[in-house]
């Protein structure tokens, strides 16, 4: 008899330890998901709030429709945010409890977020064009307003020198012979600029190859600065809250390919940073 009870005992923490690790799984995988979704909610929060007041500075009326869409699609987002944390804040103040406990409010709840994430996923799927339009107005608006002090942090490694503008984070300069890179840091915001020479192809071929690996490319506005540079081409995609932009300029047997990397939120002049790498670029090769 006793050998029976041990058993039932054994059996019954068994049962009580899959169920907490249960929940413990499961409140992991909404703590992931909410860190993940306020990522996108606060990367199209600020690009909300740039259009906005580029909409209140210039009365443009062609922003209207992008600024009540970026309005909109935030507060879809957010609400997808809001529940997948208060599944987190559910699971947290239930420490203790057993799953089976717990088992319908978790399953109301999660019908609840999946319908939510589906809709929050199409939201930014639609929302992509137009915070690729926005995000180079919003900076070159930025850059524009703000006078631009200059410094010259060093030399490539390829020998080319280019002129940064003082910010009040750090600059980073590497590469090789043929490419020219600089990082920016500030805090945790890390944003990269490079160029690089290509040969036995065209423009052409590799705006195709880049269309192969983005879901959407949107051209990128013109500025004084790379229209001097004849660019055959200037494009943006979005791709896990950041922003890449990529312009190729063809030369006699190839050309160069210059590359912005940063967050989707970054108001920096880095347009003008990469003008002025292509530009050493093309006058020394």
């Amino acid at each position: 008899m006793r050998a029976r009870l041990v058993v039932v005992v054994v059996i019954g923490l068994a049962s009580r330890a899959s169920a907490d690790s249960r929940l413990k799984n499961l409140l992991t995988g909404y703590e992931k998901e909410a860190a993940s979704c306020q990522i996108h909610a606060d990367g199209v929060a600020k690009v909300r709030d740039g259009t906005q007041k580029l909409f209140d500075e210039t009365k443009d009326p062609s922003l209207e429709g992008d600024r009540v869409e970026l309005a909109v699609g935030h507060g879809e987002v957010q609400t997808y945010c809001d529940a997948v944390t208060s599944a987190v804040q559910f699971l947290q103040s239930s420490d203790g409890a057993s799953y089976k406990s717990l088992e319908k409010e978790l399953d109301e709840r999660d019908n609840k977020i999946r319908k939510l994430r589906k809709s929050s996923k199409q939201t930014l799927d639609k929302l992509q064009p137009v915070i690729q339009r926005m995000i180079p107005k919003i900076n070159a608006r930025v850059g524009s307003a703000v006078p631009v002090e200059k410094k010259l942090p060093g030399t490539f490694p390829s020998g080319r020198k280019v002129d940064l503008p003082a910010l009040p984070g750090t600059w980073k300069v590497s590469g090789s012979s043929a490419t020219d890179t600089v990082e920016y840091t500030e805090q945790k915001l890390v944003a990269t600029v490079s160029v690089r020479p290509f040969s036995a192809a065209t423009c052409d071929q590799q705006r195709k190859s880049l269309t192969a690996r983005a879901d959407h490319l949107d051209d990128v506005e013109q500025t004084d600065s790379t229209k001097k540079l004849k660019i055959v081409w200037n494009v943006a995609y979005t791709k896990n809250a950041r922003v890449v932009q990529v312009a190729c300029v063809e030369g006699k047997a190839g050309g160069w390919l210059a590359t912005i990397d940063a967050p989707i939120d970054a108001k920096l002049p880095l347009g003008t940073v990469m003008a002025r790498m292509l530009a050493a670029q093309i006058a020394q090769p």
